[in-house]
C-alpha cells in the first residue's frame, strides 16, 4: 500500500504547487518514514495472532506474527499432564507481553521459546491464565 501511495504521489499533479507548504518529495519522505515507524513499532511489540485450545488431551497454542514480513506460522502442543508451569512477563521495556511454557519431558523440564501475547485483551489474558493454572503441575 505504501508503494502504491508513493507511486500515485509521483504520477499525479496533486502536489503541484506545494500542499500545505510541503513539497511532493517531502510528502513521499513522510509517508515512507511513517511506514518505517509503524513497522519498527510492530516488530518491537512482537504482536501475534494467538489461538489457544484446551479441548481434548492436549493444550494447543497457534500463533503467527502480525507484521508485514515474517509470516511464519507456529504451533505448540503439550499434553495436559505434561505442562510443568507457565510464565507471563514483559519484554522490550514493557511494550511486549510474552508467554513462556515449560513441559515435563522424561525427567527434566523443557522450556519453549517465548510466545508474544501482546495482542490479547485483559479479559483474554485473564482467561488464558485461569485455563493454564488448571493444568500447571509445578
Amino acid at each position: 500500500i505504501t508503494v502504491i501511495i508513493i507511486v500515485a504521489m509521483l504520477a499525479t499533479d496533486w502536489f503541484v504547487p506545494d500542499l500545505f507548504g510541503i513539497t511532493q518529495y517531502q510528502w513521499i519522505i513522510l509517508v515512507a518514514a511513517g511506514y518505517i515507524f509503524l513497522s519498527v513499532g510492530s516488530w518491537l511489540r512482537g504482536m501475534n495472532y494467538f489461538f489457544f485450545n484446551d479441548k481434548g488431551d492436549k493444550l494447543i497454542f497457534r500463533y503467527y506474527p502480525i507484521r508485514p514480513l515474517g509470516r511464519k506460522k507456529r504451533a505448540v502442543q503439550i499434553p495436559k499432564t505434561a505442562l510443568a508451569k507457565y510464565e507471563i512477563s514483559s519484554a522490550n521495556m514493557g511494550l511486549k507481553k510474552v508467554l513462556v511454557l515449560h513441559q515435563h519431558v522424561k525427567n527434566k523440564v523443557a522450556k519453549y521459546p517465548p510466545i508474544g501475547i501482546t495482542s490479547l485483551t485483559r479479559d483474554e489474558l485473564a482467561r488464558l491464565e485461569q485455563q493454564l493454572s488448571q493444568y500447571a503441575r509445578g
